[in-house]
């Protein structure tokens, strides 16, 4: 692929130009920050990996741990409602889950099948990732 000097000098340009724009700009009556309208494409691919990178954690410390802080009680809370049942998790191996369904007693039903586990575990990415990002959106706005 050829880039040619022309469309180079356009990126930079668009990127000095939003470098010499303000950060913050003056406060509006209401007293919240300015938040700029449009999203510059040059930071999406870095927040989604953000995004992506603390839902794996959060994924990774319920597998291990349980659900202890509040994100991640909220994300398998979520994954409960959504299934309907009580809900257990056990690791098979490095990258496959086992979910299990449980009585009030934390006692097992029945272990799902590993197509069941599977929806289960990308449904957990998911709502891990909206969840996150629900969360830097208001961090954002505060």
């Amino acid at each position: 692929m050829v880039i040619s000097p022309y469309q180079v000098n356009n990126v930079l340009r668009v990127y000095g130009d939003q470098l010499r724009q303000p950060r913050v700009s003056s406060r509006p009556e209401s007293g919240r920050a300015y938040l700029p309208t449009k999203i510059s494409s040059f930071g999406e691919p870095k927040r989604k990996a953000i995004i992506d990178k603390v839902a794996s954690r959060i994924i990774e410390r319920i597998t291990r741990y349980g659900p202890d802080e509040d994100v991640e009680k909220e994300v398998f809370q979520k994954l409960k409602d959504e299934y309907g049942a009580h809900l257990d998790i056990d690791r098979k191996n490095q990258n496959d889950l086992i979910f299990k369904v449980i009585d009030e007693n934390g006692e097992t039903i029945q272990s799902l099948s590993i197509e069941d586990s599977r929806f289960l575990s990308n449904k957990l990415k998911e709502i891990a990732r909206h969840t996150v990002d629900k969360n830097m959106m208001k961090a954002t706005e505060d």
